[in-house]
């Protein structure tokens, strides 16, 4: 429900079921910084197995791809005895996880899916590079929202978590008002002469210093949500 109003959901899923990868769209997988597979995940069973990585009847996706990363498939097993590949060079004995790997990613980068990722890429590269218009230093927009836009949305955060806390609210509500019967109470009935203009600068400059200090609450936001940033 969400989603369809336009927001975008980010998630994460613990291995899925097959019920549930059957719903991915497009599949990535990655281990020790490597691409080992980028497409549609609909395709992937069907890559791994002309790579020699057959999956088993009745096995998740899931867990086969995690299995023949981590090198703990019968697929890999298989793969080391019947499908050995030729042009790696070598084979660590003491790191399968690492061979694995590295054999998956060269596999990855000889196949057909990184030839069309690659050049779907240099396309955009090219399009962007051919937009580019010549800005002045410094100054180039490197956020996907305008000033005005990322305002209206972190005012309109803070107004609702303002809304959501009345008692802060209240309490600032509360120490303006003293403040203001305070100060109103010691310069009231100033006189229009030296003296008043004196009295009336006084009054500016108190004013002034406590609307200053008043606004390092805001500090507060930072520290709070700093986290949440991170």
């Amino acid at each position: 429900r969400l989603s369809r109003r336009g927001r975008t959901i980010i998630f994460s899923i613990h291995q899925p079921r097959y019920s549930i990868f059957k719903l991915f769209d497009s599949l990535t997988l990655l281990a020790l910084g490597k691409v080992l597979y980028h497409g549609p995940a609909k395709h992937a069973l069907e890559y791994f197995s002309s790579i020699g990585y057959e999956c088993e009847p009745f096995n998740n996706p899931a867990d086969f791809f995690l299995d023949i990363i981590n090198g703990d498939s019968t697929a890999v097993a298989a793969s080391k005895e019947d499908h050995r590949p030729v042009d790696t060079g070598k084979v660590a004995e003491d790191n399968v996880d690492s061979s694995v790997v590295d054999v998956l990613h060269q596999k990855y980068l000889n196949s057909s899916l990184y030839q069309s990722t690659k050049e779907t890429l240099q396309k955009v590269e090219l399009g962007r590079g051919s937009k580019k218009t010549v800005s002045k230093q410094g100054h180039e927009i490197t956020y996907a929202n305008g000033f005005l836009t990322q305002l209206y949305w972190v005012s309109k955060r803070s107004l609702k978590n303002l809304i959501r806390s009345p008692q802060a609210s209240i309490a600032q509500i509360a120490v303006t008002i003293i403040l203001a019967l305070v100060v109103g109470a010691i310069f009231f009935g100033v006189k229009l002469d030296r003296s008043g203009i004196q009295n009336r600068v006084g009054s500016l400059f108190f004013v002034t210093t406590n609307q200053c200090f008043s606004s390092v609450s805001a500090i507060e936001l930072f520290i709070r949500d700093k986290k949440l940033f991170v």
